[in-house]
């Protein structure tokens, strides 16, 4: 065999030997002890506050205030007005309240219960909508962006309720929440 040759087999298994050393554990691994309670985390504690904006067609649209308690549990209060002119007006005005599944440091992913009410106030005749009241059911995820700010996204199943029955689509729903802690 060339010295090249032999020289190519033994880098290669040199190589290999350093990968596969890297691979193999050195130690046993010992079971994790699940007898240590977990570190109380900020969000455990105590209830906090946020204030936001919230885009959704089953509890609201426009700004947001949100309590969450230290039990899994958050109310959200919504409410908007828009104006174009003396005879034309849309507001929207609902709450949800949250039950979180999972929070972590940088996240939270909640299911939620809601109800909205929408209007089309036109020419100074009332609501036009025809489903005017909703009522929306669904699941929520939250990305912290900061250590206070959070986007959110929410897919509920909206049962628009009014005058010529029910009818049921899901909306998503979008939102940007500061919380003070």
């Amino acid at each position: 065999m060339s010295y090249a040759l032999r020289y190519a087999a033994f880098a290669l298994g040199a190589i290999l030997t350093v990968v596969a050393s890297g691979q193999i554990p050195q130690q046993t691994l010992r079971p994790a002890d699940t007898t240590v309670q977990r570190p109380v985390v900020n969000l455990d504690e105590a209830p906090y506050y946020g204030v936001g904006f919230q885009l959704g067609f089953a509890t609201g649209v426009g700004f947001s205030f949100r309590y969450t308690s230290p039990r899994r549990f958050a109310l959200e209060l919504n409410a908007g007005y828009i104006t174009a002119g003396k005879n034309r007006a849309w507001y929207s005005v609902g709450a949800e309240v949250q039950y979180q599944f999972d929070n972590s440091l940088d996240s939270r992913f909640y299911g939620f219960a809601g109800l909205g009410y929408y209007a089309d106030d036109k020419d100074s005749v009332g609501n036009v909508l025809s489903y005017p009241t909703r009522l929306g059911l669904g699941v929520g995820y939250e990305w912290f962006i900061s250590r206070a700010a959070a986007l959110s996204l929410e897919a509920p199943l909206t049962f628009f309720i009014g005058e010529p029955g029910v009818q049921v689509f899901p909306t998503p729903q979008f939102g940007i929440v500061y919380y003070f802690r």
